[in-house]
């Protein structure tokens, strides 16, 4: 009996742990807290465009993902900052923070924690229209071009995907070609070789997230998409 009692207690211990971690994890199975440049395209489903709200002349700066962060201690504040007016993609929350990401009109994009009450948030068209697709999009190498599909209501989405590596000749490439109908924000493709690819539209953004089987090793169409100027 005493050995039935340890062997069900000992049960319980252990499925309190799991589900303890697995509270502790986020969409992309990464710590809850955790906010970076090289996972955003894929931590989170959705994706919501927003405006630095505040008094003019402001700084909101971002906040760290290190061991009790997000917050406004000094470890966790990070040099880059937006100023109201300026807008951001987000995807996920964490109590009082938003995942953010801001591309500069100069320079690389920053990823990082923002405090909620400092954004306002526009919700994603539910249904947007066949045209707000279609274009000419890039995130540094990678590009994707999506036109009109043969068949009503669908898209061809096309790209090319490249990674380049130390040394000479080091570069490695990816291709993605398919055609589907969009679903509400969403569109997704296979291509050739198993591959697929998930687009989300949020805003003026485009952002793709593939199964790591769209190329050669290290290449991946992970990233934020902007519109290719004209």
């Amino acid at each position: 009996m005493k050995k039935a009692v340890s062997y069900t207690l000992g049960l319980l211990l252990a499925l309190c742990c799991a589900a303890s971690h697995a509270s502790a994890q986020g969409e992309g199975g990464n710590p809850a807290n955790w906010c970076r440049n090289g996972a955003f395209a894929r931590d989170a489903e959705e994706f919501r465009a927003a405006r630095v709200t505040g008094r003019r002349g402001s700084r909101v700066y971002f906040s760290g993902d290190e061991e009790g962060c997000p917050g406004t201690s000094a470890k966790c504040r990070q040099k880059a900052y937006v100023v109201p007016g300026n807008e951001v993609l987000t995807s996920r929350a964490f109590g009082d923070w938003v995942c953010a990401w801001y591309q500069p009109a100069r320079g690389s994009e920053t990823v990082g924690w923002l405090p909620a009450d400092r954004l306002s948030v526009s919700e994603p068209a539910a249904r947007p229209p066949l045209a707000l697709w279609l274009g000419a999009w890039g995130f540094y190498d990678n590009s994707l071009r999506l036109t009109r599909g043969r068949a009503a209501g669908t898209v061809l989405v096309e790209g090319h995907a490249t990674w380049v590596g130390a040394g000479p000749g080091n570069v490695h490439v990816g291709e993605v070609r398919g055609e589907a109908a969009p679903s509400g924000n969403v569109l997704e493709v296979g291509g050739d070789d198993d591959c697929r690819l998930k687009l989300r539209l949020a805003g003026p953004y485009l952002v793709a997230s593939d199964n790591k089987q769209c190329g050669g090793v290290n290449v991946a169409f992970d990233g934020v998409y902007r519109r290719k100027r004209k």
